[in-house]
């Protein structure tokens, strides 16, 4: 082994050991809170594709875990070993994979899953953003599998937002109120434009995040 992949190796496990710190304060800080999930009315027992935006990466992994067979997207990168970490903690199997290249491998791979009747929990304009710029890889798989998408809007009442990071990551805080909203769901046809799609997922996440402030808001 070359002093390469030593440096690697040695910052993955950092990683790894950060990715199980941050999923042991999650769980110690949602115990403190309230939380309360709203479906759409339409939403059924059976597989979706999920989409949410990466700065509430958090809402899905709270509200999506009690699926039986639920999977997702998680960067390569050394930094992906942290959120891998995590998701597996919360019971999600995971796809080592970018939604932002052409890696056909990590496509091909969410598509069989699909296909298998798994769901699949995807941050949109993950992992690098640009923030709220959706990929093309959500509308090609519902055209390719016919699962729909759904879309996950979440508030937090309390929250520490990360200005720095290119999603401007948010944290809830201790004792705090949260919503998690799960749209309507979007049938893609075989033959739409995906740019047109593209544009109507956008929306409708953003409307979903607008649903779960709405209702966090009510008295």
């Amino acid at each position: 082994m070359d002093t390469k992949d030593k440096k690697r190796l040695k910052k993955e496990k950092k990683y790894r050991r950060y990715g199980y710190m941050l999923y042991y304060l999650i769980k110690v800080v949602t115990l403190t809170m309230r939380n309360k999930v709203v479906k759409h009315k339409s939403v059924k027992d059976k597989n979706y594709i999920y989409g949410f935006w990466h700065e509430k990466i958090i809402f899905p992994s709270l509200s999506l875990n009690y699926l039986k067979k639920v999977t997702t997207l998680v960067s390569p990168s050394s930094d992906g070993e942290m959120l891998s970490v995590i998701l597996k903690k919360f019971g999600y199997e995971v796809i080592r994979g970018s939604s932002n290249d052409k890696n056909i491998r990590s496509l091909m791979s969410m598509i069989k899953h699909l296909k298998k009747g798994y769901s699949l929990g995807i941050a949109v304009d993950g992992p690098r953003g640009p923030i709220y710029q959706i990929k093309p890889g959500i509308i090609f798989m519902s055209q390719k599998t016919g699962v729909e998408i759904v879309p996950i809007g979440g508030a937090f009442s309390k929250k520490i937002v990360f200005e720095k990071a290119w999603d401007k990551f948010q944290f809830p805080l201790p004792f705090s109120k949260s919503v998690t909203y799960i749209g309507e769901p979007i049938k893609i046809d075989k033959d739409v434009n995906i740019e047109e799609y593209i544009e109507i997922v956008n929306q409708k996440i953003h409307e979903a995040n607008k649903e779960a402030e709405r209702i966090l808001n009510e008295k």
